[in-house]
């Protein structure tokens, strides 16, 4: 080999390296994607499920329908007895009319007698005890009012704690329908058709595979080059030994460090200090959660 094909070939060594230091990656991460865990609110046993592994679907729909037929049946039971209630409370009117004609009749007699006083054909004392009488009459009223005032009052508050016992059955019926908190896709089912759950229990993971992102974590010296609202660029694998670019934005830097996850695959295992940010990706379509990808940062 001559000396010019010995520089030749040093140069092109170099340029290869060069290269390949260039194409490095700054930093690693996994795609992931906003996710749910839809529970059901109430105990019991699913009797409809419109949701199935792979299904988009839409923000609103009724997901799951559990059975109600006890809580039905209870509520029907609150109903009747507050109709069984509201006859019992007290007519007012009625029975103090009974009072009222009582007073009026005497006070139309003390009018005519006390016409009869003033002529002198009657004595002063007769008029006395016609307003005694309807001083009697009046007590009697107001004895009367606060007697049924206070039946109705406890008549009353029966109604309103079974009214308020039947609006708490009501709620109970209405979250046994669970709706879909969000557009997404279901990605796991955790319960079936026929199967009891308990409150709270997931039925199914809801993601948004529209909206991607990547989880990566940043050295020290790396983050210095990084700001919110940076555009990156993220490579996934495309084929056996191709990478497809996509491009992202950051959308979050953490304001401490912290160890290095197990789950990131780096390059260089060492220990180290590293900063999480997370980096929305502008596509969807073919990326999926749990595709490894690899961020390049722009320049600088």
């Amino acid at each position: 080999m001559t000396r010019r094909s010995f520089a030749t070939l040093f140069c092109l060594i170099l340029l290869c390296c060069a290269c390949g230091r260039s194409g490095r990656p700054d930093a690693y991460g996994i795609i992931d994607a906003h996710s749910w865990m839809v529970a059901a609110s109430e105990a019991g046993q699913i009797v409809d499920l419109q949701a199935e592994e792979g299904l988009r679907v839409a923000r609103g729909t009724l997901t799951v329908q559990l059975d109600t037929a006890a809580l039905d049946l209870q509520l029907k039971a609150l109903e009747s007895q507050i109709r069984a209630l509201l006859p019992t409370l007290p007519d007012v009117s009625r029975q103090l009319d009974v009072l009222y004609r009582q007073k009026e009749s005497l006070v139309n007699e003390r009018t005519k007698l006390a016409t009869l006083v003033a002529s002198g054909t009657a004595s002063s004392g007769q008029l006395d005890k016609l307003d005694d009488q309807i001083r009697v009459v009046d007590s009697q009223i107001s004895a009367a009012r606060s007697s049924m005032s206070r039946e109705t009052a406890a008549v009353m508050a029966n109604i309103e704690s079974l009214r308020s016992q039947a609006d708490i059955v009501r709620d109970r019926i209405a979250r046994c329908a669970v709706k879909n908190p969000e557009d997404g896709t279901v990605t796991e089912l955790f319960a079936h058709l026929h199967e009891f759950v308990a409150p709270g229990q997931p039925v199914y993971k809801l993601s948004d595979l529209e909206h991607l992102y990547v989880d990566a974590w940043l050295d020290g010296g790396t983050l210095s080059r990084v700001a919110l609202g940076d555009a990156v660029e993220v490579k996934v694998d495309d084929g056996a030994r191709a990478l497809r670019p996509v491009s992202g934005r950051i959308t979050y830097i953490a304001g401490e460090a912290e160890f290095t996850p197990n789950r990131v695959l780096t390059r260089d295992t060492r220990v180290t200090m590293v900063y999480h940010v997370r980096i929305e990706l502008a596509e969807g379509g073919p990326l999926r959660p749990g595709m490894p990808a690899e961020i390049f940062l722009a320049a600088k």
